[in-house]
């Protein structure tokens, strides 16, 4: 098993403001020191803060959510089986109808305690939920359940902002219930494998609050290991502290440190979680938009480049065709530090274009692309501007 993550002690020193990784240079370093089946070449160092570092680690974290019920799952006698077997279009049939071989059992409690600067009046609170606990019709329907005519029980959970996701449940089907019994509409731990879920997608939960010192930088190494991409992280003297599982993810940093120069209401949002009191949910890198700029209102910062160049009204139109396409959307779900605690999410989303997808536009608007190309920055992934900024909140139910 992976061990969890750690930060080790005595590592270097950079910059004292929020960030998320330096610029690569190319430094004189054998990677067989650290990776003796690296690729004898080149090697790009990266300086990386505790949010990077975080991002990137492959050990386990630990997050909370809110246990609201489960879903059962009867088994199949010996006589359902074999008729699968025999006659399994029949069983297919079988399937389609309405009799239910999977029940959702979900709590009625509602009732959550804010957290309190009274530790006392909070704890008070506590001790009046347990009891009406108590009252759940949960509890009764979850007694009833045969463990022995139960394949699966598994936990159900709410996220903040509304979304459910399923818990892994141990032990024997006793074990289950008294576990889903005890703790049915309260917080509980979760498990999950690295903060990078999938794709783009990043837990930000895991990271431990009020810990970031923006002051503590880590050494990443990109390099080749068999012709292919590689990248891992040092210790202070020089060791291993850990290798990327995908190299790639090196692209997401860079993105976005880049989008929080860029977007100032992302700095603000993304300090308040990291510097203040705020609560990081999670990070999310999208290609797949439902903004479609071809019937809504120009972006700000065409509207504020058109006072400024002198294009025919005429004109004008041929940019809303270009902006649905190469857009990369880079969203932060949190909660301020008003709303923590609360079911309220906020989200701020950073719109990012593709100056590639511009050069329709080179010939026919030219001013237009030039004051465009001034303002978009370089990334290792590209260069892009930032074409769009919103912010929204939604309230779970």
């Amino acid at each position: 098993m992976r061990e969890p993550m750690s930060y080790p002690s005595g590592i270097a020193q950079i910059k004292p403001t929020g960030w998320i990784i330096s610029e690569g240079k190319l430094v004189r370093l054998d990677p067989a020191e650290f990776d003796p089946q690296a690729d004898r070449g080149r090697v790009k160092e990266y300086r990386i803060s505790e949010i990077a570092r975080y991002l990137i680690h492959p050990g386990q974290i630990e997050i909370r959510k809110r246990l609201i019920g489960c879903e059962v799952h009867t088994a199949r006698n010996g006589a359902r089986r074999l008729l699968h077997r025999l006659f399994p279009a029949r069983a297919n049939t079988k399937k389609a109808s309405p009799r239910r071989d999977t029940e959702v059992l979900l709590s009625g409690f509602k009732l959550r305690i804010p957290g309190m600067q009274d530790q006392d009046l909070e704890a008070h609170f506590k001790r009046i939920a347990d009891e009406l606990r108590g009252f759940d019709p949960f509890a009764k329907k979850i007694a009833r359940l045969k463990t022995a005519r139960l394949s699966h029980i598994i936990g159900v959970c709410e996220d903040i902002g509304g979304g459910y996701s399923y818990l892994k449940l141990q032990g024997s089907g006793e074990d289950k219930i008294r576990y889903l019994t005890a703790n049915v509409g309260r917080e509980v731990r979760v498990t999950l494998h690295r903060a990078h879920l999938s794709e783009g997608l990043f837990e930000l939960r895991g990271f431990p609050p009020g810990t970031y010192n923006p002051a503590n930088a880590f050494r990443l190494c990109a390099y080749t290991r068999d012709g292919e991409p590689a990248a891992c992280v040092l210790t202070s003297l020089g060791n291993l502290d850990f290798r990327l599982s995908d190299p790639h993810v090196l692209k997401y940093l860079n993105l976005l440190e880049h989008t929080l120069k860029a977007n100032p209401e992302l700095r603000r949002a993304f300090d308040s979680c990291f510097l203040g009191s705020g609560r990081p949910l999670s990070l999310f890198f999208n290609k797949q938009l439902e903004v479609d700029y071809a019937k809504a209102n120009l972006p700000e910062i065409y509207r504020d480049i058109f006072r400024a160049v002198d294009v025919d009204a005429s004109h004008r139109n041929l940019v809303k065709p270009v902006l649905n396409f190469m857009q990369t959307a880079v969203s932060l779900s949190y909660q301020p530090a008003a709303e923590v605690g609360n079911g309220k999410l906020f989200s701020q989303i950073s719109i990012l274009h593709d100056l590639r997808a511009l050069e329709p536009l080179r010939k026919s608007l030219p001013a237009v692309y030039a004051e465009m190309s001034k303002r978009a920055f370089t990334a290792e992934a590209g260069r892009f501007y930032l074409l769009d900024s919103i912010t929204g909140a939604a309230h779970a139910e």
